[in-house]
């Protein structure tokens, strides 16, 4: 399984970068048999006080591409809610509930 993070390290920093790769892999490791790759892109508010996006967009061993996309108050809470987001897609997504 591959993960690429892109868009972080330029706006945020590689501390986030780090924190998204770990966070992303964390929720998708009980399905690495099936995930072919994942990317994590991190986008930051346009306007002052708005939220942050992260989007997360995974491709399976059967050719299916499962996205999600959260908001967060900082750049960690849209890396969380998008990983539990994506983790919770896969988890009910047919296609990996039904791999062996």
């Amino acid at each position: 399984m591959k993960i690429a993070v892109t868009n972080i390290g330029r706006t945020f920093g590689r501390q986030t970068r780090a924190y998204a790769e770990y966070r992303v892999f964390s929720s998708l490791a009980r399905f690495s048999d099936v995930v072919l790759n994942a990317t994590v892109c991190l986008r930051p508010p346009t306007v002052k006080g708005r939220s942050v996006v992260c989007r997360v967009s995974v491709m399976v061993e059967r050719g299916s591409r499962l996205q999600v996309t959260a908001r967060g108050r900082h750049p960690y809470d849209a890396i969380n809610r998008a990983a539990d987001l994506i983790g919770d897609a896969l988890r009910t997504h047919g296609d990996v509930a039904a791999a062996p």
